[in-house]
């Protein structure tokens, strides 16, 4: 399985790494203990359907043009892939709140509810981007993973993990 990690988690990427059927790979735009420094919104780096897993959790609320990422995403999964694709959602917005360029720090933590947010997702439009670029949605919740597990990790009852899929 090639599988690419964005902005891995150490404890995750220990455990990735050693996979015996992985083919790990990590990036993250910035940082320099990954194997790539690459932008979600231009993954030149990436041949066109060179993964068959991905993770990219939290990240894209940091994006400013997180429909190109989400483009970029799609492009470098292989048909039949799947990637694990979470972001904060706000059940209480109408619509996604978000401003790119915007740089006032105290305002990103009232609008985005931290610093370096560059949008808080509602979650039927966060879906509808996700069709957009191509992608098939599975929504996991606790109907799936069972009430001890989730109660087990400390996982809020409503919690749901976004899988994509091509």
């Amino acid at each position: 399985i090639h599988l690419l990690d964005v902005a891995p988690g150490p404890a995750l990427r220990s455990y990735l790494q050693h996979h015996p059927s992985i083919i790990y790979r990590c990036t993250d735009l910035y940082r320099t203990d990954v194997d790539d420094n690459a932008d979600l919104t231009n993954m030149t780096c990436y041949e066109d359907e060179s993964f068959d897993f991905f993770i990219c959790s939290h990240v894209l609320e940091h994006v400013s043009d997180d429909r190109k990422a989400m483009s970029e995403l799609y492009r470098i999964l292989k048909r039949g892939g799947q990637g694990i694709l979470m972001v904060p959602i706000n059940l209480g917005v109408e619509k996604t709140l978000e401003d790119p360029d915007c740089d006032d720090i105290p305002t990103r933590w009232r609008l985005f509810g931290q610093d370096d947010h560059v949008r808080m997702y509602n979650k039927e439009d966060y879906l509808g981007r996700l069709e957009a670029a191509g992608f098939k949605i599975s929504l996991l919740g606790e109907d799936y993973f069972g009430a001890e597990a989730f109660k087990k990790a400390g996982v809020n009852s409503n919690s749901l993990l976004y899988i994509v899929s091509k």
